[in-house]
């Protein structure tokens, strides 16, 4: 049985406590694609990820994309995907199945620095048990590594129909907050007109862990991309132009 690393630090240890985060009453609706959730302590953004998963119908497959936030190993400095062995997870809500990446290098110490991907089991043993999660580690730093996490959702997609692929990502800015939320009118119009990603942030003009995920989802998952809520800071809203003081963009958008 694998290993919880993170409770008590990014989600709640107590059951009941975790359980009330983790409710979702689900909705007549078609599964997207591809979603946007953003990670930091589910105290701040449960909601999005309990209206995500209000969404999410107990596809086959759930597939999570989270960033390496620090150094690679020493081993993997050649490699941009990682993902972790197969093996169950037992979550304070039951159970959840994990399943490697066929191709990818199989690396289980990220799972002890990285919480992105381990912030939805609970979610996943509560509101979508018969799923299997397919976590995808990413340190992607070229355009080349872009396309190949691309590539590889166009594979992960044609293998089985029945996956929901979804990004753990934030967008961040430093500066006043007028020019944060220049940045989120910014990232808010290139979202929306699915307008390309990278030379906006190579003009400095959005920043964070999201963008290039989003980048290589581009391509590879059909449909309009729709912003459904934004926080930053202490302000949750769904208007990106308000006066917010904080450093960290934490977007939640469907697509497909």
């Amino acid at each position: 049985m694998k290993t919880l690393y993170f409770m008590d630090m990014y989600y709640p240890s107590d059951t009941q406590e975790l359980r009330q985060y983790c409710s979702v009453t689900p909705r007549d609706c078609h599964t997207p694609s591809l979603i946007l959730l953003p990670h930091s302590s589910l105290e701040f953004i449960h909601g999005m990820y309990q209206d995500a998963f209000s969404q999410i119908h107990n596809p086959r497959r759930i597939v999570v994309m989270a960033p390496v936030h620090g150094q690679k190993f020493e081993d993997d400095a050649s490699s941009s995907l990682f993902t972790f062995s197969s093996g169950d997870v037992m979550t304070p809500l039951g159970p959840v199945r994990i399943q490697a990446v066929d191709g990818v290098k199989v690396n289980d110490s990220y799972a002890e620095e990285e919480y992105a991907v381990e912030l939805f089991y609970p979610y996943v043993a509560q509101s979508s048990p018969d799923s299997v999660v397919l976590p995808i580690l990413t340190a992607l730093e070229s355009k080349e590594d872009i396309q190949a996490l691309s590539r590889l959702i166009v594979r992960l997609k044609k293998e089985e129909n029945d996956t929901v692929f979804i990004i753990s990502g934030n967008f961040t800015q430093i500066g006043r907050s007028e020019e944060i939320n220049q940045m989120a009118r910014t990232l808010n119009e290139l979202l929306e007109n699915n307008a390309p990603l990278l030379d906006a942030a190579a003009r400095k003009k959005i920043s964070g862990c999201a963008y290039r995920m989003m980048e290589a989802s581009r391509t590879a998952i059909q449909g309009h991309f729709r912003i459904i809520q934004a926080r930053c800071g202490n302000y949750v809203g769904e208007n990106l132009t308000s006066e917010a003081d904080g450093r960290i963009w934490q977007v939640y958008g469907t697509k497909g």
